[in-house]
Parts: structure tokens; C-alpha cells; sequence
């Protein structure tokens, strides 16, 4: 787990120093391990070192506590060391900690909050997200997913490794001849089976290949029904890409099972692989996975008897193709794939894939909702709404922090009349708000020139109201929360900062005024405005939601 001191430079020195008072007192070394304490008056960082040393020392906590503080040499940066309770060391830092924190965040600009935290820092993490059929437009529940796995992306790179968004196209199969098959007969108004996909988009895309193709697309029915399929499909890939691109969500890879598993000889090579290595039996001349001993519930058939591959052949070879292009591979599946989970996990065990090295999450449901009722037909085709519909309306920001303020696990409600409100009790615009208020007021003093010069000249030292010393609390608080997201995979601890830090700036312009006669004063003002311009604006910024400068 990601720890303060990783990216705390003032907190890392107090914890050598703690260290050497253990050593001075004969006590054994331990990690201080810093955490914020429960009530802000107590300090801004406290370490329980005193009570975990207790049992091992046989000491007193407070006997202890008092030990090392007596032996030990505070920084500059730190004002003050006392104890508290049953052994608490609580540590108050000076003004000068944070005016150093206003200059780093304004030298780092959109940079600060990253860091190198990750375990896998300087690692490839493969992240597959969405991936739904090309048969047929997006609905609400992938935009979940889409804009979960971006921001999550977003968090990786964040701390230090290289992440790949990826889309697998299902652009193979039975499927494909079968929505080839229904794109020809509404393209040539004949009746549809209970066998072919429906739905006004599927004459949509009939219109689109005629305008491209011609009649002649369409001229021989049914018998080319395979070659329309491949082109509508690719036709869908390509609307599907359209309103992910609305959402704000762009792929690095789309990657075709037919061209890369199946014309490239990908699954033959696999399952001739997982034959090699003894992971493979025949059982009524089908050929079986031993994935019963890895987890999963039963070995699965990769095999046909008729000679045929399976889809879970198909799987386990863009699984090994994934495995060839990064160190980490992280899947990102709906609820209606929980039977997925270990097969997947018993697939990558055969194929060699460390179990730490791949990651399955499964999501909950989304509850799409008007006014509180159930909203489950599309006003424009009376069929199942869209997400490129709900992004048109509410828009890719409201859309995008709405799923990333929620748990994975949990099932979110999405009200299109509530998520749309441009209130203060809308959590995106209360945000956003915040930053385009910031940016009123920054705009105002630069008209007025009251930064009056550069940083450099600010005496920082200045901001000791309570308002401002919670902000920069607050701002300090950024890598630790994107290394605890990134970490626990938990888009909503980012947002919720968002939203905390939101309200300790609208507190903070409430109790002090940054346009004041007293330069010195109006001058510092300016400068942590800034910087909470800039931490809201990378906070935002990691979920891929904008800040805007004017609402």
C-alpha cells in the first residue's frame, strides 16, 4: 500500500529521524507509519509507533513515546512534537512546510499528484475495457465501463506505469454471418427471424453500406450475407468508437479477433502450446483445458469434437497475445460475466501468466432512471436508449463523473433529470464551479495586477487563518490520494477528494478575501488560489472530466 512518506520529501526525513531516536533509545526500529489524525487539532500527521513498540519493548506507550521524543531532532519543516492519549506522537508542521507546498505545486503544474508510487512503476499494463459486440450500438451500462477503465488507465500512468486501453472486436464467428444476414434482408425489405438482430440501427447501417457500396452490395441476398456482416460490423466498430470518442474515451488498440486470433493462425499456435506442456487431455475426442485444478469449476472443452476451436480457445490465445505486449494485464468486465472470472484466471495459471500479473473486476449494473422511473425505451426509436442518447443529453463530463463517484461494486442510479442539474448539489457542477471560481478570481486580480510580481516575492508565510491552513491541507493531500486510487483500483476515493476539496476552497473564499489592501496578505491569497486552480484542475484532470475557466 501506498504510504505518506512516498511522496511527502518533509515526512520521509521525519521518519529517519524517528529512527534514529529508536536507535539512541534502545528501542527497536519500526516503521513510524504516519496517518492523518481523526480530529485536525491534534496535528497534521501522527505515527502509534509508541503503542505497536509496547508488547516487544515492554515498556509504557507513553514511556516510549516520550523516549523518542527526547532523542529526537525535528526538521525545520516540523513546528512541534507532543503526545497524546494512550502514546500518540502527534507532529505539527510550520508555515514554512507550506509555502514550500505552494511553490511545488505551481512548479509542477500539471504534474503534481504523479508519481513513481506503483509497485509496477516502469511496467506495461494492458487495461480491456468495454469490448461489447460490434452487433449493435452501446447502451449505458458500457459507458460505465468506459469510463471506468479510462480514468483507471489515467490512475496508472499517473504513478508510473505505461497503460494500454484496449478493445477486443468479437468480429468472428457465427455472429458476424448472422448480422450480415439481417443487415441483406432489411436492406432488402424482406421479413427478419427470431434468429437475426433488430432494431432501427440495423436498417440505419443497411442505408450506410448502400451509400458506400452501392446496390450491388446487396444484389446476390443472402449469398453474400458473410462479406456484409464483416463490412457492417466494421461500420458498427467504427459508430461505437464515435460515441466512446463523445465520451471522452479514446483506444490505443482495437484489436480484430478474426485478424489477429484467427487468419493469424494465433489459436492453432495456443492450443498447440497448452497441448506441449501437458495442460491439455482428449476426453470423447474433444480436447479439454485442465482448468478444474487451477480454481475453475470444471476443465473447458478449447476443442470441439468436430475439430472446431471454442470461444474459450479464442480467449486463452488473445490472453497469451496480451501477455506478449505487457507485464500486467487488467480486464474490466460486466455483471454478466462473473462465470468468466475463473475460467480466466485458470486460463492465464495454464499459460504460464503469474497470478499477481493479471487482474479480473467485475461491475455492477446501471439503473437508467427519469424523475426517479425507470426510463427503458429511446424517444427517438422507441427502442432501448443509447449511450451516445444519454451522452447528447447530459453530456461526456456529467456521464463520466457520475459512474466514477461510485464503487465498481456497487449498482449506481442514473436519474438523467438529477445528474443534469446545474445545482450546487450536483456533485460534477459543484466541482467544476469550484475551478470556474477560482478562475473568476484569479481573472479579476490579474486585471487589478494584484500579484504585484513573481512567487518568488510572495511571502507565503503570511497564510496562518484557519480557512487557509485546511486548504492547504487539503492540496497536500493529492499524490496520496492518486497513489491510494491507482492502487485500490478506486476512481470514487479521486472524485470524492474532488468534491472535499471543492468545499474547503468555497470555505476558504467565504472567511478570506484575496483582494485586501494589505499586499502581503493579498499577494499569498493569490498564489494558494492558484494552486488550488491547479490540484483541482489535475484532479479532475485524472478522471478525464474538464475544469472549465467559465459556467
Amino acid at each position: 500500500m501506498a504510504r505518506p512518506d512516498d511522496f511527502d520529501p518533509t515526512l520521509a526525513d521525519l521518519g529517519l529521524r524517528i529512527r534514529a531516536a529508536l536507535a539512541a533509545a534502545d528501542l527497536p526500529d519500526i516503521d513510524p507509519g504516519f496517518e492523518r489524525p481523526k480530529q485536525a487539532d491534534h496535528g497534521d500527521w501522527a505515527s502509534t509507533l509508541a503503542m505497536r513498540l509496547a508488547k516487544p519493548a515492554q515498556r509504557n506507550p507513553r514511556e516510549i513515546a516520550q523516549a523518542v521524543v527526547d532523542h529526537l531532532e525535528l526538521p525545520a519543516a516540523v513546528d512541534e512534537v507532543s503526545i497524546a492519549g494512550p502514546g500518540f506522537l502527534n507532529f505539527r508542521f510550520a508555515p514554512a512546510y507550506y509555502a514550500d507546498l505552494v511553490r511545488a505545486v505551481v512548479a509542477a503544474g500539471a504534474d503534481f499528484g504523479r508519481s513513481a508510487s506503483s509497485a509496477q512503476a516502469g511496467q506495461t499494463i494492458n487495461v480491456e475495457f468495454v469490448s461489447a459486440n460490434p452487433t449493435g450500438p452501446l447502451h449505458l451500462g458500457a459507458g460505465r465501463w468506459a469510463a471506468l477503465g479510462d480514468a483507471l488507465a489515467e490512475l496508472f500512468e499517473a504513478t508510473g506505469m505505461t497503460a494500454v486501453r484496449e478493445y477486443y472486436v468479437n468480429d468472428a464467428g457465427e455472429q458476424i454471418r448472422r448480422f450480415g444476414e439481417s443487415v441483406v434482408l432489411v436492406g432488402t425489405g424482406q421479413p427478419l427471424t427470431e434468429d437475426h438482430y433488430r432494431g432501427a440501427y440495423i436498417a440505419d447501417i443497411a442505408e450506410e453500406l448502400r451509400a458506400i457500396h452501392g446496390d450491388a452490395l446487396f444484389a446476390d441476398g443472402l449469398e453474400r450475407a458473410e462479406e456484409v456482416g464483416e463490412l457492417a460490423v466494421e461500420q458498427m466498430r467504427s459508430h461505437i468508437q464515435e460515441t466512446l470518442h463523445d465520451l471522452g474515451v479514446d483506444y490505443d488498440v482495437w484489436y480484430s479477433e478474426r485478424d489477429g486470433l484467427h487468419e493469424s493462425g494465433a489459436i492453432a499456435a495456443t492450443i498447440e502450446e497448452l497441448r506441449a506442456q501437458g495442460n491439455t487431455y482428449e476426453q470423447d475426442g474433444a480436447l479439454f483445458l485442465k482448468t478444474a485444478q487451477h480454481g475453475d469449476d470444471k476443465d473447458r472443452v478449447i476443442v470441439r469434437s468436430d475439430g472446431r476451436p471454442t470461444y474459450f480457445a479464442a480467449d486463452c490465445a488473445y490472453m497469451r497475445d496480451k501477455w506478449s505486449r505487457a507485464d500486467h494485464l487488467y480486464y474490466l468486465l460486466g455483471a454478466d460475466h462473473h462465470g468468466y472470472v475463473a475460467r480466466l484466471q485458470a486460463a492465464a495459471a495454464c499459460l504460464g501468466i503469474p497470478s499477481e500479473a493479471m487482474e479480473v473486476r467485475i461491475g455492477q449494473l446501471v439503473n437508467l432512471l427519469r424523475d426517479g422511473e425507470p426510463v427503458k425505451m429511446s424517444k427517438r426509436s422507441g427502442e432501448l436508449i443509447t449511450l451516445s442518447e444519454v451522452v447528447e443529453e447530459v453530456g461526456a463530463d456529467v456521464t463520466r463523473y457520475h459512474f466514477l463517484r461510485q464503487s465498481v461494486d456497487t449498482m449506481v442510479d442514473f436519474d438523467l433529470a438529477v445528474v443534469a442539474q446545474q445545482s450546487m448539489e450536483n456533485p460534477v457542477y459543484y466541482v467544476q464551479y469550484a475551478h470556474a471560481r477560482i478562475s473568476s478570481l484569479i481573472r479579476t486580480a490579474d486585471e487589478r495586477d494584484f500579484a504585484h510580481g513573481d512567487l518568488a516575492d510572495a511571502k507565503l508565510e503570511v497564510l496562518d487563518h484557519p480557512a487557509e491552513v485546511e486548504l492547504l491541507k487539503a492540496l497536500a493531500q493529492l499524490p496520496e490520494v492518486v497513489a491510494e486510487a491507482a492502487e485500490l483500483r478506486a476512481t470514487q476515493r479521486l472524485a470524492r477528494y474532488a468534491e472535499e476539496l471543492a468545499g474547503t476552497f468555497h470555505r476558504f473564499y467565504a472567511e478570506c478575501r484575496v483582494l485586501v489592501d494589505d499586499q502581503d496578505v493579498a499577494r499569498a491569497r493569490y498564489w494558494l488560489a492558484i494552486a488550488a486552480r491547479q490540484v483541482l484542475a489535475n484532479a479532475l484532470g485524472l478522471l478525464r472530466v474538464s475544469a472549465p475557466e467559465r459556467m
